[in-house]
């Protein structure tokens, strides 16, 4: 991972080496954290030059397969296999590139692709004719969030999210785009009463936290943001982490 939000202090960063964490999201940045704590054995590294992370992966961990988070554009180093996701929900936004749109790059990209994953259910008529035009070479799939648990912020108290239907929440958290994370809670049965939204890869401090249990006394987050709150900091709200999980439609496919 580039380890976007995080403040290295070397040029490659050994954020697990499959058996344990050695650096949080201050250095290491909120989404490699998480990554780690979600593939057990495998080693997360992060770098700003891809390359140099790949041969300290290939030389310090015998790696034979290397996963580039968020590497599309990134030309330096070669693929094998680019997979491209569609956030369903998102679609292109407005269709345009950076900084006027969402955009990376221009449609046309989406030649290089090997594989298409549509996340969330269906895309737009708009974006299927776009992949249609461009993407015509590239193997369908879809793909789904699935809440898998609901636990404390320490980490030591899981339940079924079951649970939060019929529940009053407040929202908490530092994402993209944090209405799935309403459409998620909303489709458990949660009734969302309050809101406290901040940029995407937020770092936390104890005074974002202040006052939360004067709106409400449950509040639920995610796991990117997680790792960024200390349970201290809540005072008298109970902050709850819900986990979600990508399940892939046909994944022995896709992994073949």
């Amino acid at each position: 991972s580039r380890g976007y939000g995080g403040q290295p202090d070397q040029d490659v960063t050994i954020v697990s080496d499959g058996k344990a964490l050695h650096v949080g999201p201050t250095q290491a940045g909120d989404e490699p954290v998480l990554l780690a704590g979600q593939v057990a054995g495998v080693p997360v590294i992060v770098s700003r030059d891809r390359v140099l992370s790949a041969l300290r992966a290939i030389s310090c961990s015998g790696a034979e397969v290397l996963i580039l988070d968020d590497g599309f554009q990134h030309h330096r180093l070669y693929r094998d296999l680019d997979l491209l996701t569609f956030d369903a929900d998102f679609g292109l936004g407005n269709g345009k590139v950076l900084p006027r749109g969402p955009l990376r790059e221009p449609l046309a990209g989406m030649q290089r692709a090997d594989a298409i994953i549509d996340i969330g259910g269906s895309v737009s008529a708009t974006v299927e004719t776009e992949i249609q035009r461009f993407g015509t070479g590239a193997s369908r799939f879809r793909a789904h969030r699935r809440p898998v648990s609901f636990g404390n912020l320490r980490g030591d108290v899981r339940v079924q999210p079951s649970v939060l239907r019929g529940m009053k929440v407040g929202m908490l958290t530092g994402i993209a785009r944090p209405g799935s994370l309403r459409t998620t809670l909303e489709a458990l049965g949660a009734v969302v009463i309050a809101e406290r939204m901040f940029p995407d890869h937020h770092r936390y401090v104890a005074k974002n936290l202040r006052g939360l249990a004067d709106e409400t006394e449950v509040w639920v987050t995610t796991e990117k943001d997680a790792g960024k709150i200390m349970p201290y900091w809540a005072g008298a709200a109970d902050i709850r982490v819900l986990g979600v999980r990508l399940d892939v439609e046909d994944g022995d496919a896709l992994l073949e």
